[in-house]
């Protein structure tokens, strides 16, 4: 993940400390929590590949025991997520144990079931509420297959407001609705939420690669969302495409920049982050579908690596673009949107839009210092 924000002003959040610490440690920092494949919605963009179901969740007491294990982990974040985490109506209990025990706990929802008393039952538990928008109300509802959601969300995220959390919205770029990005910086101004993550579509779950853009309409983009944070009004990052830091670079000149990516170090799925499925079966993270472990067992997955722990750790040995000047910075992207792609787990990320970024003047290939 970038802070776009952090790279353009400075402005230091808490979450920088895990991004830019430059420190490698044994155990992630990030834990995702998919509590549940169960969802009131059916996003044709769902990388867990949620809907309208009874899934068969697991029980309380697992998720319960993970949190104990990633205490004693030292895990530091854990991002509630699903499926809906709502639709479990224990997630306040997780949530508890996880805030009781100094983890800092943040919400991925779509918003809808954000009533009065379910942010109550949150209420000190949760630092930040992230709520999913894909645009306006047309184009959102119809990305969620339910009409009535996008007003659902929004007053999801105004009694959130109400209750006092930090909330802001999560967008994922698609080639059916890259055009309204501008429309989430409205929004986030004509509702004053604190934040806008943006992501790069990963190839999982319904989330076919044909949803995706092309890298030229990539870079252009990206360098709006840019533009558009130097207001300085809002926490902006974007995920799943450690490339994004590298145009920041580009376009700042900034030798601070390019050491804040080097401790940022690109992508760290498995190192850094980790993620469990709802059926307890722990990724790299939440796209890469090649498991490290199960979540009875999680700590052990990298107190005895395991071979793939070992392997991305040591990535730049495998990955197929490992030569190129920038891998310090970026390390290979998204492993899963690779494997899909090629087939390959150390193939090269087809959403790498560094050969855009030269075409476009803004970079030489030579080396990152070459401006």
């Amino acid at each position: 993940m970038i802070s776009v924000s952090r790279l353009i002003s400075g402005k230091v959040e808490d979450a920088d400390r895990i991004r830019y610490s430059g420190i490698r440690d044994k155990y992630p920092s990030v834990l995702v929590f998919n509590v549940t494949r169960n969802c009131n919605l059916r996003c044709k963009h769902c990388y867990s590949g949620s809907g309208i179901g009874l899934f068969q969740d697991l029980p309380l007491s697992s998720w319960l025991n993970a949190v104990k294990q990633a205490s004693d982990m030292g895990v530091k974040h854990v991002l509630l997520s699903g499926g809906e985490p709502l639709s479990r109506r224990d997630v306040h209990v997780i949530a508890k144990e996880a805030h009781e025990r100094g983890i800092r706990v943040e919400l991925s929802t779509n918003g809808t079931m954000l009533t009065r008393e379910r942010l109550e039952e949150l209420r000190g538990l949760i630092d930040y509420v992230g709520v999913s928008i894909d645009g306006p109300e047309p184009v959102h509802d119809r990305f969620r297959g339910v009409k009535g959601a996008f007003s659902k969300a929004l007053k999801g995220v105004r009694l959130a407001k109400e209750l006092g959390f930090k909330t802001g919205f999560r967008f994922t770029l698609t080639k059916d609705n890259v055009e309204h990005v501008d429309f989430v910086f409205q929004l986030m101004e004509r509702e004053e939420v604190d934040r806008a993550c943006f992501y790069h579509l990963a190839y999982a779950g319904r989330a076919d690669r044909s949803l995706d853009i092309d890298n030229k309409t990539r870079l252009s983009v990206v360098k709006k969302i840019v533009e558009r944070t130097k207001a300085g009004k809002w926490e902006v990052l974007t995920a799943d495409n450690p490339v994004d830091g590298i145009l920041v670079y580009s376009l700042t000149k900034s030798v601070n920049v390019l050491d804040l990516l080097r401790k940022n170090g690109g992508n760290k799925s498995g190192e850094r982050i980790a993620d469990i499925s709802p059926e307890g079966i722990v990724y790299p993270d939440q796209f890469t579908p090649v498991p490290l472990g199960r979540v009875e067992n999680l700590r052990e997955i990298w107190d005895e690596p395991r071979p793939l722990v070992k392997m991305l750790r040591e990535r730049k040995r495998y990955v197929k673009c490992s030569s190129c000047p920038f891998f310090d910075v970026c390390n290979g992207g998204l492993r899963g949107r690779a494997l899909v792609y090629t087939g390959d787990l150390w193939g090269k990320d087809p959403s790498c839009y560094l050969e855009d970024i030269f075409k476009d003047g803004l970079l030489r290939e030579s080396s990152p210092t070459s401006l």
